[in-house]
């Protein structure tokens, strides 16, 4: 139940060398106790005679509030009801400021809230006593007005129970579980208990002098952050600072940042918000913007544009409600909070919109210390350094010592000076309408407390970057790399000396992630002096604070203690042999153990309370755990290998929680772990096994660190470790000197990259012909169709490369197939650019190294049957809740507890059906064989479907109607099927445990359910909807004096025979030539690209000035518009394209649909009739002239397409 005041319970021993003090007494409820009395409180009292403390315990304290200081809240619930978008419509002025407009409407909403919509939980209660009413009635007399009245009635209670649902959940800031699915108990709970824990009832004074009521705290926070926000006395000149240490934009770059704001990047910066995150002053959350964008878009827009037109924000705009979140489990001291800003919906939108661009150019501006914020740079890469630098301290020998400083600046957001930031960003040469938009948004607001739900006075800062503002981060971020520069200074000036934990290894002086320093040295007291000067000077030029006492030191084995003594005096800094946490990890000084990362099994643990799952319905169960297991223990999991136990238990609290087992009562797992850990399509549910999830994302670090060579900690690892040539077993066999980081690292590349890594082509010198894998499939070694002799093994494909000619088929033929041949003929080795070769990861189709396709390559077992994965797919894809879904998973794994499986399993004494009384009860039976389910059927399924319904086996009978989605009397049949079932087995679990289930007419009952059942999933889906029309399409000529190329590619299979084709036209779409091209074997963007790559030759050689390209893959016109990564396999061909692109000539390249393209795929499939190689036409192939005839008279073909 948490508590108030001192946070032990029991203390013993006078003095303070014999001093202890725990928390050994505790006051447990139940959720159901928490729902009853929800302000109940637990107070510590001061210890008298006693050594325990007594613990006094109010179920209904007094609350004093004040419901005029609770500020407006938008309810996402408005959103489903029938009136408010035409209340929206109404009452939104888009003439007047957009801040205006949100004040406005606000207040017509109170009243409406309270006039129309009323109360939720008394609508509920009268809905029920209603519907009592009626069905009441309906057991005396018959009528068709009261059985529609009922109806009506029951439509509108579904409507308020999905209104109490998004309320609460709303208010539970819960993420892991997605609403719509009747889990109102649970986020009910989950704000009870998010409510108590953030509430604050008693505070000490900096006396010491506990303080309780009201008045006293808030005044006592108000007074703190005050100051806090308060600029300090300090002299220091910002401008003393290096003005010269960011990389200078370049011409392309100020431009990007200073072109016009588009309506199209302020979207995306309202679709990238989380629905529900909290709102600002106004009250408005993002959902709001999203589902009304309709109607607000226009008036936002304008908003946003016009403060990046004038430079000036309207006073308010940027106002903000402070929260205070609680440091530790339990504080004591208001220092032990910290202050997240609300700002207003609005207000983010223009900061996200900016963000959009400075994430472009912050790789340039930060330098490689670096890591938060920066694209491409993770924490694992500081989580890399800082432990493979405390593991060659643990090992140092020698004269030189070595120390790690491990520093906190205090409350850093908080206290960046406001003239310290614009002098940042005028160092950083940002343009100048950027520094005046950056500092608008930063200074000047006005900010509020919210106390136990209610809005303080106000008051106005003098400094600090406000957390909970998008743009922050990487303002703060550019702040710390000034006190880079500083560092670099003093190291250009021979004063810090660095670090370097190899021979030729990169030298180590300082690594930040945000607000996280750490600082690496040569142990000695000259050194801690110019750390000292260098932090000082930082410090009252910023206006950031060392909190000496969180700070510790960290020396090398080598360091005595009287030197270590005498560097902790100097800087007033403790030293320590023990560093804890970094970036949230253990910084690992010993053999690693259970223990080590007992945390992380808490925090699970803690996620997946029994108290939850006693709320969730097994669906919601499973989207929890999928939810934790996929976050909590992933940052963890990033660079070291857990110990086996520690896997086992992550996976039974997992399994546990799934099947709503708790320590007193263990529930029936009916699926087996191994199946729940397939994918979906699979029969699984997607649930991860943390053994696999561990091995892949080690092994994604290693990776990372094969293809990086640039990167500090890439680096740090490469000097320490003697990263060589992947084909070389040496470097990754285990050492006893190895650390335990790269010890997790090394498996990853020994176990999964090593037997798996492909080869994408450049210049050939790196990749073995005959024993690499450059081609689909396995090395050229294991399909010969002969010997290859020893000496022809080691050849490169460079070798085997012939300029101007190709393959040397003379040396090669012998020994490969055709079908290999083929595949070879659309490989190119690069002879022109010089470009590499380099290691690829043929799991995806991109060779993307990604997470999820190691997995499922360490998780592949091959006992799937392929026929099954469309049974199961069909069951994900069912316009059903999730529920429903979930017990479909369960028949079609055939594990459900029927009569039958309890007796199998020993736990029942009867397979008989307990309805009937006369058939064995299996699944088949219990869900439609059963005289009382036949009847049921008998009246849903459509009469010519009837006997076929009755006749087909299990799965059968399951797929073909959930496949089924025509409509019967107004609903969707897989719908009705699937409700139908589902309640099938409700109505048996009901007559075999007693419960009361009275329905005066079951199919009635199915029939309604499915309706209310579609509209809600209907409903539910709108705002993901993909809306299409129908279109009609065709091939249009170009403008006069332009010329057009049409281009196309296409593949038998993916990969197999393969060609591409395409046309050249005029303005009076007169044929200029065109080209059809036998390729191989090759996949089908593959072919699109080769077909893009002789339409531009040909263009070019017949010296055409004005170009216009129209291809049907919009893959291929990505990369030519935005590029394509270096270890993609179509990163040769791309580039060769694009080089043909970059020539002297103007072309413009665009997609097109297929239908406005049909020359050009007519020219590829003609081409599978043609022989290996080009072949180019003067004039239109014979078979393809009815084609450009519909083309040159303009004939439309219909399309469906997304609007």
């Amino acid at each position: 139940m948490g508590f108030g005041g001192n946070q032990f319970t029991w203390k013993r021993g006078r003095e303070e060398r014999f001093f202890v003090a725990k928390r050994l007494d505790r006051i447990l409820c139940c959720a159901h106790t928490r729902l009853k009395w929800q302000e109940a409180t637990v107070t510590h009292l001061p210890f008298f005679s006693s050594d325990h403390s007594a613990m006094y315990l109010q179920l209904a304290p007094k609350v004093n509030g004040n419901a005029g200081r609770r500020p407006f809240r938008f309810e996402a619930a408005w959103l489903s009801h029938p009136s408010f978008k035409e209340l929206l419509v109404a009452s939104w002025d888009a003439h007047i400021d957009t801040r205006r407009a949100l004040g406005k409407l606000e207040v017509v909403l109170r009243k409406w809230n309270r006039e129309v919509f009323g109360d939720v939980q008394r609508r509920k209660e009268s809905l029920v006593r209603e519907i009592k009413e009626v069905q009441d009635e309906l057991e005396h007399r018959q009528s068709d007005a009261l059985i529609q009245r009922e109806a009506e009635l029951v439509q509108e209670f579904d409507i308020v129970l999905e209104q109490e649902e998004t309320i609460w959940f709303q208010k539970s800031r819960e993420k892991w579980v997605a609403h719509g699915d009747r889990n109102t108990t649970f986020f009910h709970a989950s704000t009870i208990v998010r409510r108590r824990r953030n509430r604050i009832e008693m505070l000490k004074n900096e006396e010491g002098i506990w303080l309780s009521s009201t008045p006293e705290l808030e005044k006592l926070a108000i007074d703190y952050f005050q100051r806090l926000y308060s600029m300090d006395d300090v002299d220091e000149v910002v401008e003393a600072l290096p003005m010269d240490g960011f990389t200078e934009l370049n011409n392309e770059d100020i431009r990007g940042l200073e072109k016009t704001f588009t309506e199209e990047e302020i979207v995306t910066a309202v679709r990238s918000m989380g629905r529900f995150k909290a709102p600002g002053p106004d009250g408005y959350q993002p959902v709001f913007y999203q589902q009304c964008w309709m109607e607000v878009g226009d008036s936002v827009t304008r908003f946003v544009l016009e403060f990046f037109r004038t430079g000036e924000l309207p006073q308010d705009t940027n106002d903000a409600i402070v929260v205070l979140l609680a440091k530790v489990a339990s504080p004591e001291k208001i220092q032990q909070f910290r202050p997240i800003s609300l700002c207003n919906v609005l207000f983010k939108i223009i900061t996200k919109t900016m963000v959009g661009r400075m994430k472009r150019v912050m790789t340039k501006l930060i330098g490689p210390a670096q890591s938060s914020f920066i694209p491409g740079r993770l924490s694992t890469d500081n989580v890399v350094i800082v432990q493979e630098a405390v593991h060659s301290m643990r090992q140092k020998k020698g004269k030189k010592g070595w120390m790690l400083l491990k520093l906190d600046l205090e409350k850093a957001y908080d206290r960046i000076r406001w003239d310290f930031l614009e002098n940042t960003l005028h160092a950083a040469n940002l343009p100048e309408k950027w520094v005046k938009w950056i500092m608008q948004c930063v200074s000047g607001p006005s900010m509020s407390l919210l106390w136990n739900g209610e809005k303080t006075e106000s008051f106005k800062p003098l400094r600090g970057l406000r957390q909970g503002d998008p743009l922050s981060p990487y303002l703060f971020v550019m702040c710390m790399e000034r006190l880079c520069h500083l560092i670099e200074r003093s190291i250009d000036e021979k004063e810090w000396k660095r670090i370097s934990l190899s021979r030729g290894g990169p030298k180590l002086s300082h690594i930040c992630f945000a607000d996280d320093l750490i600082l690496f040295a040569e142990a000695s007291v000259g050194q801690i002096r110019v750390i000292r000067r260098v932090l000082e000077k930082f410090c009252k030029a910023s206006g950031q604070k060392v909190s000496l006492d969180k700070s510790k030191i960290f020396f090398s084995e080598n360091v005595s203690r009287e030197l270590c003594s005498a560097i902790s005096a100097e800087s007033g800094i403790q030293a320590t042999r023990e560093l804890g946490r970094y970036l949230g990890m253990p910084i690992l000084q010993k053999r690693i153990n259970k223990e080590t990362f007992g945390s992380v099994l808490e925090r699970v643990s803690s996620k997946l309370a029994s108290w939850k799952g006693r709320m969730l319905s097994l669906a919601g169960r499973i989207t929890l755990t999928k939810a934790v297991i996929s976050s909590v223990p992933v940052h963890t999991m990033s660079s070291i290998k857990l110990p086996e136990s520690m896997v086992k238990s992550l996976d039974r609290v997992s399994r546990d929680f799934v099947w709503g087992s708790t320590l007193e009562k263990r529930k029936q797992h009916l699926v087996g772990w191994d199946r729940i850990c397939l994918p979906k399509s699979e029969g699984g549910l997607g649930i991860r096994k943390s053994g696999a999830m561990n091995m892949a994302l080690v092994a994604k670090v290693g990776w990372r660190v094969l293809h990086d060579t640039t990167s500090l900690w890439a680096r740090v690892l490469r000097g320490k470790y003697k990263i060589g040539d992947i084909r070389d077993a040496r470097w990754t066999e285990v050492k006893g000197t190895w650390s335990s980081t790269w010890r997790s690292i090394a498996a990853g590349i020994r176990l999964v990259i090593k037997p798996a890594h492909g080869w994408v082509v450049g210049d050939g010198r790196d990749i073995r012909f005959w024993t690499d894998r450059w081609l689909l499939g396995e090395p050229l070694i294991d399909s010969v169709i002969a010997e290859v002799p020893e000496v022809f093994k080691n050849m490169t494909l460079r070798d085997l490369w012939i300029d101007g000619t190709g393959w040397d088929l003379l040396r090669i033929a012998p020994f490969v197939t055709l079908e290999k041949r083929l595949e070879m003929s659309v490989v190119v080795v690069n002879t022109i650019t010089g470009r590499r070769d380099r290691l690829s990861w043929p799991e995806t189709s991109d060779d993307r190294f990604t997470v999820a396709s190691v997995y499922r390559f360490l998780t592949r077992d091959g006992s799937f049957k392929p026929d099954m994965d469309l049974f199961f797919k069909k069951i994900w894809r069912v316009s059903a809740p999730e529920r429903i879904r979930v017990f479909l998973w369960l028949v079609g794994n055939q594990e459900i507890m029927t009569n039958k499986e309890r007796f199998r399993r020993h736990i029942g004494d009867t397979e008989i059906c307990q309805v009937c009384k006369s058939g064995v009860e299996s699944i088949i039976h219990v869900l439609r064989d059963c005289p009382a389910m036949q009847g049921i059927w008998r009246r849903i399924v459509p009469h010519a479907n009837l006997q076929t319904f009755f006749d087909m086996s299990l799965f059968e009978w399951l797929f073909v109607n959930m496949s089924n989605d025509i409509e019967v009397a107004g609903r969707v049949w897989s719908t009705m099927f699937s409700v139908g079932v589902w309640w099938a087995w409700k109505w048996r679990c009901g007559n075999v445990f007693g419960e009361t289930m009275l329905w005066r007419d079951k199919v009635k009952f199915v029939k309604d359910y499915a309706t209310e059942v579609q509209r809600s999933m209907v409903a539910s889906s709108t705002t993901g909807a993909v809306n299409r029309e129908e279109r009609m399409i065709s091939w249009m000529p170009p403008l006069v004096g332009w010329t057009k190329l049409n281009t196309d590619g296409a593949s038998h299979g993916n990969p197999r025979s393969a060609t591409a084709g395409g046309v050249l036209r005029d303005g009076e779409a007169k044929w200029c030539g065109g080209f059809a091209l036998n390729i191989g074997r090759c996949t089908a963007p593959m072919a699109e690209l080769w077909g893009l790559y002789y339409g531009l030759c040909i263009a070019w050689e017949k010296v055409i000035e004005r170009l216009n390209v129209e291809v049907d893959s919009s893959m291929v016109v990505g990369f030519m518009k935005t590029g394509i990564s270096d270890t993609h396999p179509l990163s040769f061909l791309v580039h060769l394209c694009q080089g043909l692109l970059s020539k002297d000539w103007e072309v413009r390249i665009s997609y097109v649909y297929r239908e406005a393209n049909r020359l050009a795929d007519g020219l590829a499939n003609y081409a599978f009739s043609l022989s290996l190689g080009l072949h180019t036409f003067d004039v239109v192939p014979p078979d393809l002239l009815s084609v450009i005839r519909e083309d040159e008279f303009g004939l439309s073909h219909s399309r469906y397409v997304r609007v």
